[in-house]
């Protein structure tokens, strides 16, 4: 059985697979642990290991989906989409929002610790890299690239204001959510375009995201990123409420 890995080099494969598992998976576990011991809240260590347990046993079903080739064939929209993003942003939206802890914790967690979770878009940083072995179209690089680094990079002047108690500090988290938003929706309407292109001229488009380690970013940073966005616009619209 042929198994589909990436055809980058193995250092660039193997810190990438080191950086992905563990940065967000750690970021979102640890910013629910924190909230939780900040204001006393029950059970923030096992709401911890529970987060954990859920990504990485996710990504290693992402990783055996993508090893056995299931990804690696163009089709619209492209198979990854349906078979993880789609099923992943629904558990987020219909599940996880449903339970009492989630609840209680998005009761209480602050606007910057929502935000800053966004820092792990820095991988961004390996569209250029995949790009620069060739393997990742210049279009979805620049698109993909620049918007999550840039997504990531603002959320410092963002959680200073609000930090700060700015005057501007709520409009400036507007701003930052909606471009964060539009980044991550463009890459979704640009993907599903050069994968018709390549279909059309039997060209590979985007299909290394398709295959390991790098399947995990489209599996897990589009649901996860939207659903953040929307968590951050809940807050938003919940605390101009309470000033009215």
């Amino acid at each position: 059985m042929d198994l589909y890995f990436t055809q980058v080099p193995i250092w660039l494969s193997i810190l990438f697979a080191i950086t992905f598992f563990c940065i967000p998976p750690l970021l979102i576990a640890n910013t629910v642990k924190k909230v939780c011991d900040e204001f006393g809240l029950a059970n923030g260590s096992s709401i911890r290991k529970n987060i954990l347990v859920f990504y990485w046993c996710y990504f290693i079903i992402v990783a055996f989906i993508s090893l056995a080739g299931i990804f690696s064939i163009n089709t619209l929209p492209p198979r990854i989409i349906i078979i993880t993003v789609l099923p992943l942003f629904l558990f987020y939206q219909f599940y996880i929002t449903k339970r009492i802890w989630f609840k209680t914790l998005f009761s209480y967690i602050k606007l910057e610790q929502l935000i800053y979770i966004h820092i792990f878009r820095l991988v961004g940083v390996f569209f250029f890299f995949l790009n620069y072995y060739e393997v990742l179209p210049r279009l979805f690089t620049n698109i993909g690239g620049i918007g999550d680094i840039l997504s990531a990079a603002l959320i410092f002047p963002v959680i200073y204001a609000l930090k700060s108690n700015k005057i501007f500090a709520k409009p400036l988290v507007w701003i930052w959510n909606c471009i964060g938003t539009l980044d991550i929706v463009s890459v979704l309407i640009t993907a599903i375009y050069i994968t018709k292109v390549s279909l059309e001229n039997d060209k590979a488009g985007v299909l290394e995201f398709g295959s390991f380690p790098f399947s995990w970013i489209p599996a897990f940073a589009p649901a996860t990123i939207i659903f953040l966005h929307l968590l951050v616009f809940k807050k938003l619209v919940e605390k101009q409420k309470t000033q009215e």
